[in-house]
């Protein structure tokens, strides 16, 4: 209960501050950017706020989770993780805004290091927590196979945090160098493209890996019936 108070507490305090810097900027900033970084749409500063917004909302997601009787702690170490990295992301996009960036100017963010290390870090915990995960309906990798056998969700889920946890890796180590090389951060959108397919590759097989194991499973015996 502690961490939710605390999470709550800090997530209102980091929208209001936020919400008081967005008052301060232009009437119509950009508000979208293309591959290549080059802002091409503008609007309302206000469509910034989202993000703290999202952050501040994940609370009742975690004193939701409270409830749980199982996972208690993955679920709100990872929701808290989840509102941090969109805060920070918001923040990033502010100071961004706030520099001064005009219509149709090509900008320096750093998206790589900024949205897909962050994200990509995520996922390598998501992967170390995955064999932990109990049998639920609430998080994991939930499918018909794994809901029926405690078997099959232990082994899925063993699978899923290799998996996870080097897609992870991956993305993460992909991040930092299209983050960081001169030559491929002009490209450093691409870096979106790794976390996306890893993160999506690894949840199939896993379904696939799942429903095998269902197949494999005995048939429910039968209670004899008397007389």
């Amino acid at each position: 209960m502690k961490t939710a108070i605390v999470y709550t507490v800090l997530s209102l305090v980091n929208f209001a501050a936020f919400a008081i810097g967005v008052g301060t900027l232009p009437a119509q900033v950009p508000i979208h950017f293309d591959a290549s970084l080059t802002a091409d749409v503008i609007g309302s500063p206000w469509v910034y706020v989202a993000l703290p917004g999202a952050a501040a909302l994940i609370s009742a997601g975690i004193w939701a989770s409270l409830a749980q009787k199982k996972n208690r702690a993955v679920t709100v170490g990872l929701l808290s993780a989840l509102g941090i990295i969109f805060a920070t992301i918001g923040w990033a996009f502010f100071a961004l805004i706030a520099s001064g960036v005009k219509i149709g100017e090509r900008t320096d963010f750093p998206l790589a290091l900024v949205m897909v290390l962050p994200l990509s870090l995520l996922v390598v915990w998501l992967g170390n927590c995955m064999p932990r995960i109990e049998p639920n309906r609430v998080i994991g990798i939930r499918t018909a196979a794994t809901l029926k056998s405690e078997e099959v969700w232990r082994k899925t889920h063993r699978l899923g945090g290799y998996l996870f946890f080097a897609a992870g890796i991956l993305s993460a180590a992909l991040a930092l160098v299209f983050g960081v090389v001169p030559t491929l951060r002009e490209i450093q959108y691409v870096a979106v493209a790794p976390l996306v397919l890893s993160i999506l590759s690894a949840a199939i097989v896993c379904i696939v890996y799942a429903h095998v194991l269902g197949k494999r499973q005995p048939p429910p015996v039968e209670d004899e019936q008397n007389g």
